[in-house]
């Protein structure tokens, strides 16, 4: 996808709003971006295409963001504009709550996942949830520097977990999943693989589940 103001628009399925051209805010354009993404996939998302969507000029669109790239790092933020920050008196509970709703958000627009990973999320909203995260480990006696490499695995963590859990129970049912995994397990030699064709047999499928995720997060959390 290319970030030049010259790009091409090669694509007529994207249907032109008529009349005149509406006077948008920057949140509608961020907006519309996301609702485009979610539609086509992130990879066909451009900028005469948006600008198609919108019913605007491309040209238009560079006076509410300044480049392709600004755009992106814009619709990741959105994710965490709509997050609380951690609030219970209990500074685990609290974390095992953001990054679990995090994980939520982030999984209502699978498009945006991969952006969370690349993005530049340098915003008001991010530094207020960190602020009030360190401000309460602190208070419980938590190191700073601890505060902060929580907080990292915890982010890191929930990130991987919704790009390895989208394409494998959330593009397709859950039970899909299982369902692949059981198959293959089904051809195993269980004279080579005595546990993963035995025991491990009902565990494994369960590996993007919500149960995993909040294993591992528990793990992260209280480690």
């Amino acid at each position: 996808m290319s970030s030049e103001h010259g790009e091409s628009d090669p694509d007529q399925a994207v249907p032109r709003r008529v009349g005149r051209p509406p006077r948008l805010a920057a949140s509608q354009v961020v907006d519309a971006a996301i609702e485009l993404g979610d539609q086509m996939g992130l990879e066909e998302l451009s900028m005469p295409k948006l600008a198609r969507h919108l019913g605007v000029g491309t040209m238009t669109l560079y006076g509410y963001v300044e480049s392709k790239q600004d755009l992106l790092d814009k619709m990741a933020a959105r994710i965490f504009e709509g997050l609380a920050a951690p609030s219970n008196d209990d500074w685990q509970q609290a974390l095992t709550v953001f990054f679990s709703d995090f994980r939520e958000a982030a999984l209502a627009h699978p498009t945006l996942a991969g952006l969370l990973a690349t993005g530049r999320v340098t915003i008001p909203a991010v530094f207020e949830i960190l602020e009030a995260f360190f401000q309460k480990t602190t208070a419980h006696g938590v190191p700073i520097d601890e505060a902060v490499r929580t907080f990292y695995a915890g982010l890191t963590y929930t990130i991987g977990f919704v790009l390895w859990e989208i394409p494998r129970a959330h593009l397709q049912p859950e039970a899909a999943y299982a369902e692949q995994w059981a198959g293959l397990i089904s051809r195993l030699d269980p004279t080579r693989y005595p546990l993963l064709s035995g025991p491990a047999a009902t565990a494994v499928p369960t590996v993007a589940s919500p149960p995993q995720f909040e294993w591992g997060l528990n793990k992260i959390i209280s480690g």
